[in-house]
């Protein structure tokens, strides 16, 4: 603790247990402080690629401004106002620094607030069934078509010759061939993704659990880990600014796959 001049040892609770504290360290540590697109975001956008103009339907672009002194001030601009004049849009731009602070605090309480919580893991459950419907509709038309192909290219060798030209034919084989090939690996890839849905969802206890880790070490998360935190917690953020409204909209695999983390490095460490 730092008073004026001097420094003294701090006889307070530490709010994080130290053997936690290293493992998230050492977790940071292995997942690097950086990435190529952080390194993009040069000015600490929180919500780059997040924050949406609702009456206009388009993005809202991070940008800056310098006044006297050198001070920088932060905004996220309409992408549409920007092009065709700042007169048709309502909303134009919003201040970054207070739209950051409102949508941080907004997942603070989702680790507080057991009943949003258990809303938001019931969002990704039900979007975890989507992705698997889907996916396996696709499984079918793909399989599908690989017993055609296979049909096709069994037809096909029968009617190879010997010493007569084959060109159209051979041609024909190789493409299918590829095609099958190109089918499998979907297939398996398919596949995978559907178990991968239905997998069984993280219990609640464990969800808040890891939401709960989310507040007492924020404050010490580089500016490339707060990036990757938030665009991995939040799908989209909606600024209104005809009518002073923000809504955010959770990423509720995003939770999952925190609390997923979480557990399997308790795991690990036992």
């Amino acid at each position: 603790m730092k008073h004026k001049d001097e420094t003294h040892a701090g006889e307070h609770t530490a709010i994080v247990e130290p053997a936690l504290w290293q493992k998230v360290q050492a977790a940071l540590a292995r997942n690097g402080r950086s990435s190529n697109a952080v390194a993009r975001n040069g000015f600490g956008a929180l919500l780059k690629g997040l924050v949406r103009c609702v009456p206009c339907g388009c993005a809202m672009t991070p940008s800056h401004s310098t006044r006297k002194g050198g001070k920088r001030y932060r905004y996220y601009v309409c992408s549409s106002a920007q092009k065709r004049g700042w007169q048709t849009c309502p909303s134009k731009s919003v201040p970054a620094v207070q739209l950051e602070d409102l949508v941080v605090k907004q997942v603070k309480a989702v680790g507080s607030d057991p009943g949003l919580l258990r809303e938001v893991l019931a969002q990704a459950e039900e979007q975890a069934e989507v992705a698997a419907s889907e996916q396996q509709v696709e499984l079918h038309a793909v399989e599908k078509d690989l017993k055609a192909w296979h049909g096709e290219l069994k037809a096909m060798s029968l009617q190879i010759q010997p010493g007569v030209p084959n060109g159209s034919l051979l041609a024909r084989l190789a493409d299918v061939q590829e095609r099958i090939a190109a089918g499998e690996e979907r297939v398996r890839t398919l596949r995978a993704g559907i178990e991968h849905c239905r997998q069984r969802q993280l219990p609640a206890d464990e969800a808040m659990e890891a939401m709960a880790l989310f507040d007492p070490v924020w404050e010490a998360l580089s500016l490339g880990e707060r990036v990757r935190a938030v665009q991995l917690l939040v799908g989209r953020v909606d600024y209104d600014g005809s009518r002073g409204k923000v809504s955010i909209t959770f990423h509720p695999a995003g939770i999952q796959t925190l609390g997923a983390k979480l557990a399997s490095q308790k795991q690990a460490a036992r």
